[in-house]
């Protein structure tokens, strides 16, 4: 029993140690790339679109939008001022020019395909195979400690809890947070990646993160003593993270999830594994990507909500999208 004591607390402190370390280099690290937090003006309401490059792609691959309605759309607060401005033709010419390269160079960054996103995202990108590498880890550690605390329904439970509080936070960070009315970093980074075109690389940085899971780890140390059950925790709640930081990443990129409707003759030729998990997985995908294009492209102060959309029924920011619209149209022309 010394023994193993031993080696637990070996472990242990082994493990403290990369934390700090991690933490150390998370705290440098994030506050030289982010700098001084900046604030973001936003026109009432917010915009219903972000201009005309995203307007296009969205029109063709989100069918919440048609094209009737993005033509008329697409006037909504691009420029609050422009009756009182006018643009010459050389200055359309060189803005249209420039839009157009910008196009073609992100087309070339942004994954269409799902072997062009997992690539991206597990082998280009350093962030995410560290936090596998973590998880990993507090699995293997875990694994050891089987036959001195063996797996019950307690710490099943506890798992499941740790998931469940995630998709809790996850919706509160962004609606309380992220959207708050005071200006923090959090706000400032947050408004930078709704003013960029919807199709684009969406990763937090490795320091993020790193830092992020080990002060998670280490504040359900403090709530749970027994270690083998905090590292349970720690798995269930790390692991929820990793699956948000995926999805979060993949519906902003142009991946398509191809659902085959059951009535369709190429349902009869898929396999089981693709009809109860990977079928469901693709409608989840899809719903987690229309929850998400209503927050960015029609208004923000909605629809937060995005492992479990189901949060925004239940907490009332999920109202009916031709009222939302409706209503900036009615807040535009007042505005006008």
């Amino acid at each position: 029993v010394a023994v193993t004591r031993s080696k637990m607390t070996s472990k242990t402190s082994l493990q403290q140690l990369l934390a700090a370390a991690a933490l150390c280099y998370s705290v440098n690290a994030f506050s030289a790339s982010r700098g001084a937090p900046t604030t973001h003006h936003r026109p009432p309401q917010t915009r219903l679109f972000q201009g005309t490059v995203s307007g296009r792609n969205i029109a063709a691959s989100f069918p919440i939008i048609s094209p009737e309605e993005l033509e008329a759309d697409m006037l909504i607060n691009i420029n609050n001022n422009s009756a009182s401005k006018t643009i010459s033709s050389s200055q359309r010419e060189e803005h249209a020019i420039t839009s157009t390269t910008k196009e073609a160079t992100t087309e070339e960054l942004i994954p269409s395909t799902w072997s062009q996103a997992l690539h991206h995202f597990f082998l280009k990108d350093i962030g995410p195979p560290l936090v596998v590498l973590t998880i990993s880890g507090f699995i293997l550690t875990r694994c050891q400690l089987i036959s001195t605390t063996p797996f019950s329904i307690t710490e099943l439970a506890i798992l499941a809890s740790s998931i469940l509080i995630w998709w809790i936070q996850e919706y509160f960070f962004h609606r309380v947070l992220l959207h708050s009315p005071f200006d923090w970093i959090g706000k400032s980074i947050h408004g930078a990646h709704h003013d960029k075109e919807y199709f684009h690389i969406s990763i937090d940085p490795p320091a993020l993160l790193l830092g992020w899971l080990f002060a998670a780890h280490f504040i359900i140390k403090a709530m749970l003593p027994q270690y083998h059950l905090c590292l349970s925790a720690t798995i269930g709640y790390s692991l929820a993270g990793l699956v948000y930081e995926w999805s979060h990443y993949i519906v902003h990129t142009k991946v398509k999830p191809r659902i085959i409707p059951p009535t369709s003759p190429s349902y009869q030729q898929l396999s089981i594994l693709e009809r109860i998990i990977i079928q469901p997985i693709m409608k989840a995908y899809a719903k987690m990507r229309d929850n998400h294009i209503r927050h960015h492209l029609i208004d923000d102060r909605y629809w937060y909500a995005f492992s479990v959309t189901e949060m925004d029924d239940l907490f009332g920011t999920n109202p009916n999208v031709k009222d939302v619209k409706r209503e900036i149209r009615k807040s535009r022309d007042g505005f006008q």
